[in-house]
């Protein structure tokens, strides 16, 4: 073989590489900032809805963006969900506004898991597009508390409330006592504040098998809170994992009652589901929020704990089920005053429920065409869920895997 034939096609194999090279560049994801930019902004909501809308807008095949409420002023309560399979893991972080590091937690674990699927790669030796394609759906809410953390960021380190000077991780309906100081408050009643109500409903329609709550600080996990039983055998196998993983210490069973109307509890007691809270940056997050220097700390120790988490979901085998249908309606959560009805191969939503949703703006052929395909079920005036969508301009899709619709 001569030397230009050798010289062409090592010049031809040089070019290939390149080329591969220079795809995989262009096709890797771009973020406006760093998560460690993020930490240290001013604007934590603001660039924590900006990085969800990114995750978002690069992995749209596997990814649904909603808002399930609003705060105390009025910035938006955001789930991103990251799969498409029938189990379903509630992971959300910063009740409280100095322990926001487990946002940045958050937000992390999203794209770790994301990139994983989009690359075909296993975590944990699973495949993680067999595990979001047909096993399990994360909800994320990296950010609870948007208002407090705001407060925090900008000039209030040790700040731990609501807009309202609510302790949010004590307003939940679990032994709730009022609790109301010049430095302290559990609000004027269970469930008083928008963020929790919020959450309350997202845990209601969508029917979680397990949550995870990220707290700071302690290098502790709380899992109990008075289940016995299998329940609490069954709760303490998924604790004592979560602590061989993390090396997190277990919080003891005894006097649990001495703090209570957390996520946690009202999870565990209430919906009587597997829930944790886990407690991440030693003690360093006791009164202000833990140092950046710490996060590689805390990555190391947590990034598997979504993947670890499901495989042991998918070898429980006792689940409440679904009772109720979700209603995602132009990227919001609806909560709705019936469920949605199933006859006869259609699904229905109560007329009272399309008046909230907009029916009164309807043309009036519109409204006599919906009128015309009413129907009563279970003594409730019921319309077509998907007629009712179109005639809005909106598609309707259900997720069985979920037990969900969507009308965009």
């Amino acid at each position: 073989m001569s030397k230009q034939i050798k010289a062409l096609i090592l010049l031809f194999i040089f070019m290939l590489t390149s080329l591969g090279t220079w795809t995989a560049a262009a096709a890797k994801p771009a973020y406006s900032k760093t998560l460690e930019q993020i930490y240290h902004s001013k604007e934590v909501y603001r660039d924590t809805e900006t990085r969800l809308s990114e995750l978002n807008k690069n992995y749209s095949n596997i990814t649904y963006l909603f808002i399930i409420g609003k705060s105390v002023q009025n910035r938006n309560l955001t789930v991103i969900k990251v799969g498409s399979g029938p189990k379903k893991i509630f992971i959300n972080a910063s009740h409280h506004p100095r322990e926001y590091m487990g946002t940045i937690l958050a937000l992390n674990q999203i794209q770790y898991i994301l990139e994983a699927y989009s690359a075909n790669r296993t975590l944990d030796g699973y495949s993680i597009k067999k595990l979001l394609d047909k096993e399990v759906s994360f909800y994320f809410m990296p950010l609870v508390n948007p208002n407090g953390v705001q407060i925090c960021v900008n000039g209030a380190p040790s700040y731990y409330f609501n807009a309202n000077k609510v302790d949010l991780n004590h307003n939940y309906d679990a032994l709730w006592q009022k609790e109301i100081t010049d430095t302290y408050s559990t609000g004027p009643k269970a469930f008083s504040e928008p963020e929790t109500q919020a959450v309350k409903a997202l845990c209601e329609n969508v029917e979680f098998d397990l949550t995870i709550a990220y707290h700071a600080a302690g290098d502790i996990i709380y899992w109990y809170f008075g289940q016995e039983g299998a329940d609490r055998q069954r709760d303490l196998a998924y604790a004592n994992m979560l602590k061989s993983l993390t090396g997190y210490s277990l919080v003891s069973p005894a006097n649990y009652k001495s703090s209570t109307s957390g996520f946690k509890d009202w999870c565990v007691m209430k919906l009587k589901i597997p829930s944790f809270t886990i407690e991440i940056g030693g003690k360093r997050g006791l009164y202000k929020p833990v140092e950046w220097s710490w996060y590689n700390s805390v990555w190391q120790k947590n990034q598997l704990v979504p993947i670890r988490t499901a495989k042991q979901l998918l070898k429980q085998t006792r689940f409440q089920g679904d009772k109720k249908t979700a209603l995602i309606f132009n990227k919001s959560l609806v909560v709705l005053s019936q469920n949605i009805i199933s006859e006869n191969g259609k699904s229905y939503i109560s007329a009272e429920d399309a008046q909230n949703l907009g029916y009164a703006r309807l043309s009036r052929a519109a409204q006599e065409q919906l009128d015309a395909s009413q129907a009563t079920i279970k003594n409730i005036p019921c319309i077509p869920l998907a007629s009712f969508a179109e005639h809005l301009g909106l598609d309707c899709r259900y997720e069985k895997a979920v037990n969900t619709y969507y009308i965009d």
